[in-house]
């Protein structure tokens, strides 16, 4: 979401009224919802040019004409999707109420917080793209409370502080936080919407293009962490070491110095003096491309890949040539990531190719800095996951 968008949203929402379809008693263990079908100035305000020629009223009157499926389904399922959640993931809901937003356009499949349903369509500048249906916008709802749930971790205002906030696997974004988020809706949708269906949706088209983390996740979550109420989604965070593989695989690219700040660079033979990438392959026994050289102070060591790894793919399809190896990768960046699948010492590997600015090399701990997480006073409140299962900081 963008900073103008955050910005409107932290003005408006406070002063919206809340039309309730469903809720619950507030002396259980999880929030009432009110769900708002009627709000124009948050949808006018998600897109104040194009609603200065079309009537956000009008696309509000169509949310309500065409929302009465997915009301049904929250009012069958909306304490079973809120119990498992906070069963499944090891935390409690911290807040009493909130509302579910439904409207026509959204910039992006939804948001957690607030909670953001876009029923219509993904409205990006004068592109529209038609909002998952069926159990695809089950899915997604069920996907947007689970990262509300994980962002509860942190509430400042409430004295609220899980240890595992400070894991990086925590830190927001589509290969970590979100990640987490997923495993949590997918095993949650399993509950309510059944094995098939909730793996139907997340196999749809629509998935495989709004699930930038799906590699990450098909590898090292999906049939690895299992989660029931007994070992919780905060426990499997709680035992990952901060140098495993899915860390590291999932860590923020360093950045190395600028041309006019590199001193006594060492010239690599065999590598070009310029470019992004900086690497180059050999074909090896197994007619395999395999890292041959690579520059460290380039992009593609800083996101992690390594002399001597065996490339098997690049975004789901096998190299045969060095020219197309790199082709295919800068395809990527101009999407904005290259999804690179590798055989290293044994292990099946993930490393992504993320185009981003670089933090300098004397940065030892690049890979897992908390910019983002909150340092509050004691006492914390640590309800489900004791300070004694968090990880040390030397693991």
């Amino acid at each position: 979401m963008t900073k103008f968008v955050l910005t409107i949203l932290s003005i408006i929402l406070p002063g919206l009224t809340a039309f309730a379809q469903t809720g619950y008693d507030t002396y259980t263990p999880i929030p009432r919802v009110n769900i708002n079908d009627r709000s124009i100035t948050l949808q006018n305000s998600l897109f104040p040019e194009y609603y200065q020629k079309y009537s956000a009223a009008s696309d509000m009157n169509w949310v309500q004409r065409n929302d009465s499926l997915l009301k049904d389904f929250w009012t069958q399922n909306g304490s079973v999707i809120l119990e498992n959640l906070s069963r499944l993931s090891g935390i409690r809901w911290h807040e009493e109420v909130f509302d579910i937003y439904f409207v026509r356009y959204y910039p992006d499949i939804g948001e957690g917080e607030p909670v953001i349903i876009p029923l219509g369509g993904i409205k990006q500048c004068q592109l529209t793209e038609a909002a998952p249906n069926g159990c695809r916008l089950y899915l997604n709802l069920i996907y947007q409370l689970a990262r509300r749930m994980l962002a509860q971790t942190v509430r400042p205002g409430d004295n609220i502080y899980y240890a595992i906030a400070d894991h990086p696997l925590m830190r927001p974004g589509p290969f970590r936080r979100d990640n987490l988020a997923m495993l949590l809706a997918v095993v949650t949708g399993q509950y309510v919407l059944g094995l098939d269906s909730t793996y139907n949706a997340f196999q749809s088209a629509f998935w495989q293009r709004h699930f930038p983390g799906r590699e990450i996740f098909n590898q090292y979550l999906l049939n690895e962490w299992i989660l029931s109420p007994e070992n919780p989604l905060t426990r499997w965070i709680a035992r990952e070491p901060y140098n495993s593989h899915l860390v590291l695989t999932t860590r923020p690219p360093r950045v190395t110095p600028g041309e006019e700040n590199r001193t006594n660079r060492v010239f690599i033979e065999g590598l070009p003096t310029k470019g992004q990438l900086g690497f180059s392959v050999k074909i090896n026994q197994n007619n395999r491309l395999e890292v041959d050289k690579i520059d460290m102070n380039r992009l593609t060591y800083a996101c992690g890949l390594q002399q001597g790894d065996e490339i098997r793919q690049v975004d789901n399809i096998r190299p045969r040539t060095q020219k197309e190896l790199i082709e295919r990768i800068l395809e990527g960046l101009e999407k904005g990531r290259s999804t690179l699948q590798i055989m290293r010492g044994g292990q099946n590997l993930v490393v992504l190719i993320q185009p981003r600015e670089l933090f300098t090399p004397e940065d030892s701990f690049y890979w897992d800095r908390l910019e983002d997480t909150l340092s509050l006073p004691l006492p914390y409140d640590t309800p489900f996951i004791p300070d004694s299962l968090a990880p040390d900081s030397g693991r």
